[in-house]
């Protein structure tokens, strides 16, 4: 995700309370912890999976078997849903679903054609998701987006609301400490229904080190009624390029692997939300599209993470063709 210029004085804003702004209704619902003892779904339907299969590459094992959101971008994608619950139900598992669809899609004019077509969408979704509660993540970069107004505010606050109502646990994303201050971050997310929601996601398909996006999380959530939040960590392994680099950066790698008990003062879980090894987009370069899995990102992800054994690490570096 793009890096604008930091807003407004991090260290500053780290004591700031604001009394008075909670929301429409002036009170933040009670948080009911649903990654408390969570486990967390592992998709065999997910791009890495299928890769793995579709090319007996047992080398991938690191990331197709370690649990990872499933995105929604459009209608199209609903009927994936059934699948995604009856594997949670298999496996008594809490879902981690991302919705991303918000008219205007990155600023770019992308994503649903208008409000009602994604209210429509939104409701379509509960009514996929039925009776099986999941974590969502809402709306990747839309409160940070510099296209943030009004009108989309509502339109995330209705989408917040109905599905809070249908008893489903929303994370509305609110960017990364690399973006927007803390104190506009949060201003932003009350207007756009953070009282009704769970929490909110931080660093979503970025890159930013967990401890920096855990002391900007906190300073956020002291603004918006302590609401807890969740950590992408799919991408976090080796420093975030110098240069701030959005799309595909090099060299990059996988970060901790996600947990539902991350000890960490009102972080709810880390997660991988961004599918490891899917592109960014090419940036100008001779790349996979955005959303399109890539096997030499993959590898490059597993092949340069601190964290994982000496041998899964060896093994990616030996992988060969195909990798495109």
């Amino acid at each position: 995700m793009r890096l604008p210029l930091l807003t407004g004085a991090l260290a500053a804003s780290l004591l700031v309370t604001l009394g008075g702004c909670a929301g429409d209704d002036g009170s933040y619902a009670p948080l009911r912890h649903p990654f408390r003892g969570a486990r967390l779904l592992v998709d065999a339907d997910s791009p890495a999976a299928h890769w793995r299969r579709d090319h007996d590459a047992p080398w991938l094992d690191p990331i197709a078997n370690t649990p990872q959101a499933r995105w929604l971008t459009g209608p199209e994608e609903i009927p994936d849903l059934a699948g995604v619950l009856a594997a949670a139900r298999r496996q008594g598992a809490l879902p981690v679903v991302v919705i991303y669809h918000v008219p205007n899609l990155d600023c770019a004019g992308g994503g649903a054609r208008d409000a009602t077509a994604y209210a429509r969408f939104i409701d379509q979704v509960v009514d996929a998701l039925g009776d099986r509660r999941a974590a969502v993540i809402l709306e990747p970069d839309a409160v940070a987006a510099e296209c943030f107004d009004d009108a989309r505010a509502k339109l995330l606050a209705r989408a917040v609301r109905v599905l809070a109502d249908a008893g489903h646990h929303v994370y509305l994303d609110a960017g990364h400490p690399r973006w927007n201050g803390p104190r506009e971050t949060a201003e932003r997310l009350r207007r756009a229904g953070v009282v009704r929601a769970e929490g909110f996601s931080v660093n979503v398909s970025n890159r930013q080190p967990t401890a920096d996006s855990h002391r900007w999380g906190l300073a956020v959530s002291d603004l918006v009624g302590g609401r807890e939040m969740v950590i992408d960590t799919s991408r976090t392994g080796l420093p975030a390029p110098p240069d701030d680099q959005w799309c595909n950066a090099t060299p990059q790698a996988l970060g901790a692997p996600p947990t539902t008990a991350p000890q960490l003062e009102r972080v709810a879980a880390l997660l991988w939300v961004k599918s490891p090894g899917e592109s960014d987009g090419p940036c100008g370069r001779d790349e996979p599209a955005a959303g399109v899995f890539s096997p030499a990102q993959a590898r490059a992800l597993i092949a340069d993470a601190p964290w994982l054994p000496a041998s899964a690490r060896q093994a990616a570096r030996a992988a060969t063709a195909p990798l495109t």
